[in-house]
């Protein structure tokens, strides 16, 4: 009869291991780090079950002893341990790896969880000093007195904290934590139609209640979000807020703050290490009243979690793109109901699926069909490119509209689909491309770093336009297609006294360079904003009137089933910009498809009616969310191997279930390997997890070295 620690480890591995546990050691829980001897290596792993007196079956190697416990608390909490598990099964990740990466790069090293206390006490004279402890110790004498005298007041010992430790160890000083100073909040007044959502949604704040919350863009879903926040916290709960993007972080965090003064804190990538692990720490204690986060922040563990919010639900940043491929928001559906809490999704543009579960009753459905501010949704102008002809992407209707816009002091938004300065470079007269020679796509040319760069396997080069083609015809090279970089440069030569900025990842690459936009947004210091899909995520530009879609035909004809999905959607979330406070705002799209059914359908009937019909074509089609799709996709350095791999696994498996493909990737080639997929579709979850799962196996037993691999469940985009 032995105890037996099962401990998973930070590898790539499907399967967890047996470790011996020592005789000394009597007291371990699942969930605490341990260090345990792997090969000739020693690594750190997660308890995540323990076995005492345990009858074990024979190994077919001798177990080890594990080498020593790390932690005396769990790190990983008995509810984050349930999650990872299930998310493990699920998106069919090895264990290990799921686990490891609910935690702060600080704890998975297996260091010592040191984190600074800085909060602020009030220290206090216990009364028992003797002259005879105090013999000696002048240094902690003097403190004492200080203390004693201050009678309960502030103290600074910032500089004494050695001695402060000992005065609080030997018990002749105790301390308590000084009260917060409570600072003037703005009250909300809620509309009609949010007062009957708060209502609705505060009936049932004690059970699993899943809401999803489809509001018109500027319809104040936050300021529902915030009274909803406020409820919860003063009945001690905790609240958990998801964003899809870091650069939503700054603006949600500030509106909580002018109406709530609790302790609210942010978690994302962008931190710094020690601030992860500070508010991973905050939240395990109970210290964090409201945690704003992106998408890795479903895993933090927290002491009394009362409700999550999804903002932004139908963003597919809420997927993760590489690795662990993991959805935080149906991981967020999961936790709520392990804990029995509430979580609320909100989006102007919801998702199929998440509209999909309305239509079934799995959620309920709460509609806020009226601006806030009660200004008109914006008016649409569609401009047919064929007719009015653009000049570096301006139509002569989009700059009469910026014009008069401009003239009245209100600010424009120029949404663009790419960064850089435009898609290509071509020689007009041998009809050389600046093609990638590691990939199948174009170099994107940035005019203002004078250099081609390709945004999937990151090769740049420098332009010299004198020998960039066999021709080497220097005046016939041109650009091909807009970036923001050239909407940039022709907005300002067409109104030189407006001022310019553009927004982009590669102009808005760090917090305060975003909080620097934000504010000088806000304070009118920008009249043109010029940017990507960052810049018309959620933000709020109160004086912004006017939104002009430079180019939208790229999007019209995707190669994905969800392309027209998340058209609509952007559509609908760039108009969104506009208008939202006392002015009614404007929106011009300019394509050369001006009758395309997108257009029509969307613009004529709205989201609502749109998404209904989209949700009629994929029934017929069998696809999601009617039906549940997974993907595996092949790398190798030869053309054709990857193709022949998946082949042989679709002519064993395809009588069992559905399997479309195999083909190549949209992109074949990327970074010098070749890239194949295969997707099982099935109209049942659990057999298309099952047979994803022999697949795995499958390509686990029989793949070559060279070969590299993924499988995505439930995957958002199939290129």
């Amino acid at each position: 009869m032995k105890n037996i620690i099962n401990v998973a480890l930070n590898l790539p591995l499907y399967r967890t291991y047996s470790y011996l546990i020592p005789e000394e050691i009597d007291d371990i829980k699942p969930g605490v780090r341990v260090e345990v001897p792997f090969g000739q290596k020693k690594l750190v792993g997660i308890c995540v079950r323990v076995d005492k007196n345990s009858k074990h079956k024979k190994h077919t190697y001798k177990l080890k002893y594990l080498n020593s416990i790390i932690d005396k608390k769990p790190v990983v909490t008995s509810e984050i341990l349930k999650l990872g598990k299930w998310a493990s099964e699920y998106y069919q990740y090895p264990l290990g790896q799921v686990l490891f990466s609910c935690l702060p790069s600080k704890i998975k090293s297996g260091g010592d969880i040191k984190i600074t206390d800085d909060r602020e006490y009030i220290y206090i004279a216990t009364g028992k000093a003797l002259d005879s402890y105090f013999r000696n110790k002048h240094a902690q004498k003097k403190l004492y007195n200080k203390i004693e005298s201050s009678e309960g007041t502030e103290v600074d010992v910032r500089k004494n904290k050695t001695i402060l430790k000992s005065l609080l160890e030997s018990g002749y000083i105790s301390r308590e934590l000084k009260e917060r100073e409570r600072k003037i909040t703005k009250k909300i007044k809620l509309s009609k139609d949010q007062e009957l959502a708060y209502r609705k949604i505060m009936k049932n704040t004690s059970s699993f209640a899943p809401t999803l919350i489809e509001g018109v863009t500027g319809s104040g879903k936050t300021e529902l979000y915030i009274s909803i926040t406020k409820e919860i916290v003063d009945n001690n709960g905790q609240v958990l807020i998801i964003v899809p993007e870091i650069n939503l972080t700054p603006q949600t965090i500030l509106r909580f703050q002018d109406y709530l003064d609790f302790n609210i804190s942010i978690y994302h990538s962008a931190l710094t290490e020690t601030a992860r692990l500070k508010a991973w720490a905050s939240c395990l204690n109970g210290e964090v009243d409201i945690l704003i986060g992106t998408r890795s922040a479903i895993f933090l563990p927290f002491k009394n979690l009362k409700m999550i919010i999804i903002d932004e639900e139908h963003d597919s940043s809420l997927k993760q793109s590489e690795k662990f491929r993991y959805h935080s928001r149906d991981i967020a559906l999961v936790r709520a109901k392990n804990n029995s809490i509430p979580i609320l999704m909100g989006s102007a543009t919801p998702s199929l699926e998440s509209l999909y579960n309305c239509q079934i009753e799995k959620f309920s459905h709460i509609l806020l069909k009226n601006r806030f501010h009660n200004t008109k949704l914006p008016s649409v102008t569609v401009v047919d490119t064929k007719v009015d002809t653009v000049r570096d992407g301006f139509s002569s209707t989009l700059i009469k509209g910026m014009k008069k816009e401009l003239d009245d002091k209100k600010q424009v938004l120029l949404f663009v689909g790419r960064r850089g300065f435009s898609h290509t470079l071509l020689c007009n007269v041998c009809g050389w491309t600046s093609k990638c020679k590691k990939c199948d796509v174009h170099m994107t040319f940035h005019e203002y770093e004078n250099k081609l760069w390709c945004h999937h396997c990151g090769l740049q080069t420098k332009v010299n336009f004198k020998n960039i083609c066999e021709c080497k015809s220097e005046s016939e090279i041109i650009p091909i297609g807009m970036g923001t970089e050239r909407i940039e440069k022709r907005a300002k030569e067409l109104f030189p006294k407006s001022k310019v900025m553009r927004i982009d990842s590669d102009t808005i690459n760090n917090i305060s360079k975003l909080n620097n936009f934000i504010n000088q947004s806000r304070d009118g210091k920008i009249d043109i904003l010029v940017g990507t899909q960052m810049l018309v995520k959620g933000h709020d530009f109160p004086n912004l009137t006017l939104v002009g879609i430079i180019d939208i035909d790229s999007g019209l004809y995707s190669l994905d089933f969800r392309g027209t999905e998340k058209i609509a959607q952007m559509i609908i979330q760039v108009a969104g910009r506009s208008g939202r406070h006392s002015s009614e705002g404007r929106l011009i799209i300019q394509t050369r498809k001006p009758k395309h059914p997108i257009m029509t359908k969307l613009l004529e009937n709205g989201y609502s009616d749109f998404s209904k019909d989209v949700l009629k074509e994929r029934r017929e089609a069998a696809l999601p969310p009617q039906s549940y799709l997974s993907l595996f996709r092949v790398s190798t350095n030869n053309k054709g191997e990857g193709l022949i791999f998946l082949n042989k696994i679709k002519n064993i498996y395809r009588d069992t279930i559905t399997i479309l493909g195999p083909a190549p990737a949209p992109i074949l080639k990327k970074n010098n390997r070749y890239y194949y997929q295969l997707l099982i579709n099935s109209h049942n979850r659990k057999f298309l997890l099952q047979k994803s799962s022999e697949i795995r196996e499958y390509i686990l037993k029989h793949k070559k070295s060279n070969f590299r691999w993924s499988l995505d469940i439930d995957p958002i985009d199939l290129y």
